[in-house]
């Protein structure tokens, strides 16, 4: 069954949404100088790049571009 419209705008701004927050944990990573800080970017990051491929290859398998 295909989704509505409404499903597939909602998957797209999911998309968007975990590349923007991709963005920023990279960001962040990139920048972090504390040591205390340095786990809890990688983790940040790690979290953010499995969001993502999740939503692409649910996009995929829905048969929807991203």
């Amino acid at each position: 069954m295909k989704n509505s419209s409404l499903e597939t705008y909602s998957l797209k701004a999911a998309i968007k949404d975990a590349l923007t927050e991709w963005s920023t944990a990279k960001n962040f990573f990139d920048q972090v100088t504390e040591p205390d800080l340095v786990d809890y970017a990688v983790l940040r990051l790690e979290a953010a790049e499995k969001r993502v491929a999740f939503l692409l290859k649910k996009a995929r398998e829905e048969g929807e571009p991203p």
